[in-house]
């Protein structure tokens, strides 16, 4: 078999043709399911902060009652994927006695819990009507997910979630004039946060790259020396480490009794953070480093040698630029987690100029001690908004560095076109594989 019609043949639409074409609105009627499992899911899940929140005990019977109401929900847009005509029926029985039920007793702790069961009620019957052409059609649902985009689906996803975050907070009673108080004061702690991890991360690099190459030399003294690098400090907590480097280092300066050797092993937390940072995970990059570099092929390295290249040339010009493109995936993930851990040098001490971003929520709410909710709030968002913008760089990054691939788009049965990397063998350096174009035939042309 060619390598052409092995490729197409792999590729061939999992769904006879005759399937391609769904009854029309059954996307409607997906939606409208996904709509009722969603009310079902704000009623399971919330019903036992309502529970507890609630300042006046509720009957076990109400309770009971809307749990049973929840179950019912999610039971009926489950069954929609069921091939009975029936289930469309059990389906609008499901959302529409919800709301009334929930807009009868005015709710279990208040009347806006009824209020939104009607409005996602009203959107769900409005979608079953649309959908009830495709009612019963397994096939047509299957068909109709499928020909929704994928990051649609994400973007529904993340909506509900927060959907869900924001009723939890409203019914949290968040002090909200407290929170534009003080947003910009622990706001200010993120230009700290971003300098301590990028002092620190360049550290670890260069600790990492010299330990990789330590672990991978043949020099006993250069190996065990690297080896107890690693070892100790992957073996120990990094909070330990930071204590012992802020508050350990100076008694060794007292014990001998020198005070230029107190004085210069005195650090302040900014510096000892650095330090203890870089030294930890350090240790952890120097097995990514490794990793890399042993990634290259031996065939690249025998050529560099048969070029006359030394140990350095070598390593700097061949090994080195290929194995970074297997390094900065992780060291990326290292440098996101270093953010987060940034968090721990506020344990040292706070110095008000140099206060990173936990630092400054912990001052924050020290003072208002009754606000311990809202400070941790704003300050577990920055750092999730802080790491998602790094993410997304990232993944630029590491798209930029990956352009050794070749990539061909390929039709699926559903109609969406597919990536794929095509690696082809090829003339290197080493003689190892290369990546090439190759076209994808169509079906008409493989017959």
């Amino acid at each position: 078999m060619s390598a052409a019609a092995s490729t197409t043949g792999a590729e061939d639409p999992r769904l006879p043709s005759a399937h391609l074409e769904e009854p029309p609105r059954a996307v409607a009627l997906l939606l409208a399911s996904w709509v009722i499992m969603l009310q079902g899911a704000l009623i399971v899940i919330f019903l036992p902060v309502l529970v507890f929140t609630t300042k006046d005990p509720i009957p076990p019977s109400d309770i009971a009652t809307v749990g049973l109401v929840g179950v019912m929900c999610l039971a009926g847009g489950g069954l929609v994927y069921v091939p009975r005509r029936w289930t469309w029926w059990t389906a609008l029985a499901s959302t529409v006695g919800c709301a009334v039920y929930l807009l009868a007793v005015g709710g279990l702790a208040s009347a806006r819990e009824g209020y939104v069961a009607a409005t996602l009620s009203t959107i769900a019957v409005a979608l079953l009507v649309l959908g009830w052409p495709a009612a019963g059609n397994t096939e047509a649902l299957s068909l109709a997910s499928a020909r929704i985009p994928f990051r649609i689906k994400v973007t529904a996803t993340w909506i509900a979630i927060f959907l869900m975050l924001g009723l939890f907070l409203a019914l949290s009673e968040l002090d909200f004039p407290f929170i534009r108080e003080f947003a910009w004061y622990i706001t200010k702690g993120l230009g700290w946060t971003i300098v301590l991890s990028v002092f620190a991360i360049v550290l670890a690099t260069i600790l990492a790259l010299f330990g990789a190459l330590g672990r991978l030399s043949r020099n006993p003294v250069a190996y065990g020396v690297s080896g107890f690098y690693t070892s100790f400090f992957r073996g120990t907590p990094l909070i330990v480490q930071l204590f012992l480097i802020y508050l350990a280092l100076p008694e060794i300066g007292a014990n001998l009794e020198r005070r230029s050797l107190v004085d210069f092993l005195t650090l302040t937390v900014f510096v000892a953070g650095v330090i203890g940072l870089g030294l930890n995970y350090g240790a952890y990059m120097t097995e990514i480093f490794r990793a890399g570099i042993q990634s290259v092929g031996h065939g690249q390295a025998e050529a560099a040698d048969a070029l006359g290249m030394t140990y350095t040339q070598r390593m700097r010009r061949v090994v080195l630029p290929q194995a970074i493109r297997v390094i900065i995936p992780p060291t990326g993930n290292e440098f996101i987690a270093m953010m987060k851990d940034t968090a721990l040098v506020s344990i040292l001490g706070v110095q008000i100029t140099q206060t990173e971003l936990f630092g400054r929520a912990t001052l924050a709410f020290s003072a208002n001690l009754t606000k311990r909710l809202e400070t941790l709030l704003m300050a577990a968002a920055l750092y999730w908004l802080l790491t998602s913008i790094f993410t997304f760089f990232q993944s630029r990054l590491e798209r930029r560095i990956s352009k050794g691939y070749v990539r061909a788009a390929v039709q699926t049965a559903t109609g969406r076109k597919r990536t794929q990397f095509l690696p082809v063998a090829g003339g290197g350096l080493g003689g190892g594989a290369a990546m090439t174009e190759i076209e994808i035939p169509d079906d008409e042309d493989v017959r």
